[in-house]
């Protein structure tokens, strides 16, 4: 079966040919000893990998006095010297080289190389190798490119030949920390590979002459050298290579890139993604002031100044809880409206915190009935607050936000509104219709990524929250406090890369232009989505007027959903299980880094799959 690795990209010597990496030791030493400096053996290695001119600086940076460039020349031009008389002489194939490198081939995997060798020396070197069986696809060596290691030009010029663009498709194996960090700084997976390397710095005889115990020391002093410079793997020969090309196939097969079809989390962009790349410490000015900026940005899309952001640790319902708890006084009567599982859930949280409540329920496959409620307002005079899911992503319906709030001010209740899936994308002028709070997350439609969530609350009302709580952790009151007072301090640590990344979010958020253009996307992806479907006979369980444009309920009927799951997952597309009790059903969310285009391409896959089961559907409308 062919590889998902498109390419292993091997050293020479210590790697794959000249055991022990001896060949340049005593060219280095020859050459410092003719200027009249002695060098150890420890240091003619320590920067090995290097172009060998770099190498010979390196070395002249470890004297103890300073040596002129005309020195370094000079000792240079006797390593080379020495080198070239030597090096044929050390060009024996290390052990399970070819074996495995054909192995690799068998797979349609191409073989590069690199090294520190100039081209004049690997005229010596290649020969001699391909008589034992092992020739590379490609080579290059540092003198045939701007710089050699730890820049990445080399392999970057291998990847070129064999025309791969992504470097995450490559393998760099070495035999020093060069290579590792070449590796690294090209975008490749690496390899570090511990016998007969110059990093091991031990000939067979040397090998063969320790005990056990002193070779396992001083293998993992070798293996520590490869992880302080980055390597994912460490192999003690390579005869272990094939079993790491393996779990980089898992691992690439795992994480290939797709499409979530989800409310959240969901498909992010690229840039999105890069910014968790940062680490910073939670104490940091600088990383407080990220924190305050993304609270005022948040405030900024719904609310005003007379309203905070409070941010929490942890998933959208970590936000709803802590809103039940904290912004209604512990014997203030909450009515709940549900019409699906959310709603539900918000009910769940209320009755595991003993407060005191009631639900109104409806029809899933419908929005809150506004008559029903105001008659529930106008005989229940004790109820003190009424919370409600804007979206509701059970079916993608969408309840009347505007009503159901006007309604609940008028008879003088707080509101409370789960707005995780419509946040963003939805106008929700909190001052307007005096909302209370809402509460929210950033892996919905501000595209951030799970990890964090918020509540956009009134600021008098979080003032007089002080001691509500039945939760320390998620106390709203406590959590404010410490984050304004201490000007962006989180009381406890901080998921300091998902709030980078929700940073970058809010900058791409206004970069695509704000609520007007994501909404307009939204929009287009659920046209689209759901013209397509219904040309193939499949239709949203909710009548047109219900349905919101963040996530779309269909009918399964007689589809097999773990299967369709399976097929879409083949073509790069990850879709939702439904969750309604009355038939069956799936889900599509619209939201996320998608494009029309993507929903175009995901209904032709699903029309795809009904024809290849021959699956009974509706009929489309003419």
């Amino acid at each position: 079966m062919a590889s998902k690795v498109k390419a292993v990209i091997f050293d020479w010597a210590g790697t794959t040919v000249d055991y022990g990496c001896v060949a340049p030791v005593k060219g280095f030493i020859d050459g410092f000893r003719s200027i009249g400096r002695d060098i150890t053996n420890e240091m003619a290695r320590k920067p090995m990998g290097l172009a060998k001119i770099d190498h010979t600086r390196a070395i002249a940076a470890m004297l103890p006095e300073p040596i002129s460039e005309e020195q370094i020349l000079k000792a240079y031009e006797v390593f080379e010297a020495t080198l070239l008389d030597d090096i044929e002489r050390h060009c024996d194939v290390k052990d399970y080289v070819t074996k495995t490198v054909a192995a690799l081939r068998k797979q349609g995997i191409r073989i590069g190389s690199t090294t520190g060798y100039t081209s004049k020396m690997m005229a010596k070197v290649i020969p001699k190798a391909a008589e034992q069986g092992y020739f590379p696809d490609y080579c290059i060596a540092p003198d045939q490119v701007a710089k050699g290691r730890p820049y990445p030009y080399m392999i970057w010029k291998n990847l070129m030949y064999f025309g791969i663009s992504d470097p995450g498709e490559a393998v760099k194996v070495g035999d020093t920390a060069a290579d590792i960090e070449e590796g690294k700084n090209a975008g490749c997976r690496t390899v570090g590979i511990i016998m007969g390397s110059s990093e091991l710095g031990l000939t067979r005889d040397e090998v063969a002459a320790l005990s056990a115990e002193e070779l396992k020391t001083k293998k993992a002093l070798a293996a520590a050298a490869y992880y302080k410079a980055g390597a994912d793997y460490i192999i003690d020969d390579m005869s272990e290579l094939s079993d790491v090309i393996a779990d980089i196939d898992r691992r690439l097969a795992q994480n290939a890139p797709r499409k979530l079809m989800t409310p959240g989390p969901l498909s992010t962009r690229a840039s999105v993604k890069r910014a968790m790349l940062a680490d910073h410490c939670t104490w940091d000015d600088e990383y407080k002031e990220i924190t305050t900026s993304v609270m005022n940005d948040i405030t900024q899309i719904s609310a005003d100044d007379n309203y905070a952001t409070v941010l929490l640790q942890g998933s959208g319902t970590y936000a709803v809880e802590a809103m039940i708890n904290c912004l209604c006084r512990k014997k203030e009567k909450i009515l709940f409206l549900v019409n699906g599982e959310y709603g539900k859930r918000m009910l769940t949280v209320a009755e595991a915190s003993r407060r005191n409540c009631e639900y109104l329920d409806f029809d899933m496959t419908r929005p809150i009935d506004i008559k029903k409620f105001e008659k529930k307002l106008k005989k229940d005079k004790d109820t003190a607050a009424v919370a409600f899911v804007h979206c509701e992503t059970t079916t993608g319906v969408i309840n009347p936000l505007e009503e159901i709030t006007k309604l609940a001010k008028s008879c003088g209740k707080k509101v409370f509104i789960d707005a995780m899936s419509s946040f963003a994308a939805y106008e929700i002028d909190m001052p307007g219709l005096d909302i209370d709070a809402l509460a929210a997350s950033s892996n919905k439609c501000l595209e951030g990524l799970p990890g964090l969530s918020f509540v956009i609350a009134k600021k008098d009302l979080l003032e007089k929250s002080r001691g509500q709580s039945y939760s320390h952790s998620l106390d709203l009151f406590g959590q404010y406090e410490g984050l304004y007072a201490a000007a962006g301090k989180f009381r406890f640590t901080s998921p300091t890369n998902v709030l980078l990344a929700l940073r970058q979010a809010l900058d791409d958020y206004k970069q695509e232009g704000g609520l007007p253009a994501r909404r307009a996307r939204y929009m287009e992806n659920h046209r689209t989505l759901v013209d397509g479907l219904e040309k193939h006979g499949i239709r949203p369980v909710t009548a047109p007027e219900h349905r919101s444009y963040i996530i779309t309920t269909f009918e399964l009927g007689s589809i097999d959903f773990p299967s369709l799951y399976a097929a879409l997952k083949s073509k790069g597309f990850i879709i939702y299980p439904g969750k309604l009790t009355s038939m069956p059903a799936f889900r599509l969310g619209n939201i996320g880094d998608v494009y029309p285009s993507d929903m175009a391409r995901l209904a032709e896959i699903i029309g795809e799959y009904v024809r290849a089961e021959s699956i009974p559907v509706s009929e489309p409308d003419s």
